[in-house]
């Protein structure tokens, strides 16, 4: 466990370094598996903490010196040619990288080679494009190639690479065409490709908000993500999360007795870091405005059921609907949502519960066992659902912060499959 220190609370934004709590163990265990030239594919339930986890590894490997570390976020990328563009605008605070890129351009950059350093990324941007549109594959490999010859090794991590190949699903509406499967089963195959010629040289880590494995299954492209090695990020424990709120309570100056730490942890159940971090943020600002920064157990649950289940809990909450759209489309999206606010107001999810809602959601019977397959598929690997101990054809939320709070904006008006006639 981490030792005590007081803490900055920060809501959102990733954390690295001396903001970074605890995670020792699974950042030296990151690291042994890529100094093990294994490809990472990270996965972990929404907001534990994995562009954190990342972004502390990238920092201590820079420490270390043995690696050049890249992050790129891919996540408003929507073709393998954007993403190739964002790989090569990495590079460029790094010198010797940066210089291989320039030298792969050189006749399309030819022009601004005098000014490069100087000029905005936005031109730089413009011209690499012009540069990968007639063959972003064959470019792809060159830039590939000539970062595999640095002086030292590349590990190269693909933030949000899930939504970027939904985007590349989607390019042509709301529903997967032939055409876009068949470009993203060529960019996946291009990057599996290119790690295994450069295995040792190049190391790829893939993470996002939204999970690899639910998309390529779901697609038929499960094949094309085979050379990466799961690496499972798990909520915080009881113990590391009550060290956490003491820490930010330090630094705040907020008194936070045992049992008041522990009414907190009560309310949570799972510990989610960024549910804790603004559990804390909505006590803080509760007990300023009250000028009292010694908050009571019936504080606690007040400003759990005002605030974290509230109109101000909302805009953080509301992505773990918002996403299912982007993930299930408007297809399963409604199968989805059902399930869930089932789950939410009777506190489990049955076997027989999911295929009712499935007919009545219009599902034909060819259709019904594939898209309760598809949807249960995503809310579990998604970290909203988990199977029960002992019961695999019935789930339980993982956190109840979130069902808690589904069940208060969807509940109102749904009837339970048990009630129904």
């Amino acid at each position: 466990m981490a030792t005590q220190r007081t803490l900055v609370n920060k809501v959102g934004p990733w954390v690295c370094g001396n903001e970074f709590w605890d995670r020792e163990a699974e950042v030296s265990r990151l690291i042994e598996l890529l100094d093990a030239r294994e490809n990472i594919l990270l996965v972990a339930p929404r907001r534990v903490g994995k562009t954190s986890l990342m972004r502390e590894t990238l920092r201590q490997l820079d420490v270390r010196q043995r690696d050049y570390g890249l992050f790129v976020d891919v996540q408003d990328c929507v073709s393998p040619e954007d993403v190739v563009v964002s790989i090569s605008m990495a590079t460029r605070p790094v010198q010797n990288l940066w210089a291989k890129i320039l030298d792969v351009f050189r006749h399309t950059m030819e022009e601004l080679t005098k000014r490069v350093e100087s000029i905005g990324n936005d031109l730089i941007k413009i011209k690499l494009r012009e540069g990968v549109l007639a063959d972003w594959q064959a470019k792809g490999d060159r830039i590939l190639d000539e970062l595999a010859k640095a002086d030292k090794p590349l590990i190269l991590c693909l933030d949000e690479l899930p939504v970027m190949l939904i985007r590349l699903l989607l390019a042509d509406g709301d529903n997967v065409s032939p055409k876009t499967r068949q470009a993203a089963e060529l960019f996946l195959s291009w990057l599996r490709k290119n790690a295994q010629m450069h295995q040792g040289r190049i190391r790829l880590v893939i993470c996002g908000s939204i999970g690899l494995e639910p998309v390529v299954r779901r697609f038929g492209l499960s094949g094309t993500i085979a050379h990466l090695r799961p690496f499972h990020l798990s909520p915080w424990t009881r113990e590391v999360a009550d060290g956490c709120l003491t820490a930010l309570a330090e630094n705040y100056g907020l008194v936070l007795q045992a049992g008041v730490r522990s009414a907190m942890l009560d309310e949570l159940a799972c510990y989610i870091p960024h549910h804790l971090q603004m559990f804390f943020g909505h006590v803080l600002d509760d007990c300023r405005s009250r000028k009292n920064l010694a908050p009571t157990t019936e504080d606690i649950v007040r400003v759990y059921s005002q605030y974290m289940l509230g109109a101000r809990g909302h805009a953080e909450l509301a992505d773990y609907e918002e996403r299912l759209r982007r993930v299930l489309g408007p297809e399963l999206q409604p199968l989805a949502l059902d399930l869930l606010t089932q789950a939410a107001v009777t506190g489990t999810l049955t076997a027989k519960d999911a295929n009712i809602l499935a007919m009545s959601a219009g599902l034909v019977r060819s259709q019904k066992k594939t898209a309760i397959r598809t949807v249960l598929d995503v809310l579990e690997h998604d970290g909203y659902l988990t199977r029960c101990e002992g019961a695999d054809e019935a789930f339980v939320f993982v956190s109840k912060l979130v069902r808690d709070w589904w069940r208060r904006r969807f509940g109102f008006g749904f009837k339970p499959v048990g009630e129904r006639e």
